[in-house]
């Protein structure tokens, strides 16, 4: 697993698949692709402020 993850390593088609599952999940998140992983952390942070919030509620 440490090989295929390793970004000097791992094998295109697999790095094809994860660019690829990204792009899907940014459009369901955000309609289009983040900008940046500020961006996507602050999504993602909102996301789980709202959840967290909701099971409290």
């Amino acid at each position: 697993m440490a090989d295929l993850y390793d970004p000097d390593k791992m094998p295109e088609n697999l790095r094809h698949a994860h660019e690829r599952n990204d792009e899907v999940l940014e459009r369901i998140y955000i309609g289009r692709r983040f900008r940046n992983d500020t961006e996507r952390l602050e999504k993602l942070f909102e996301l789980y402020t709202i959840m967290t919030s909701a099971k409290a509620a």
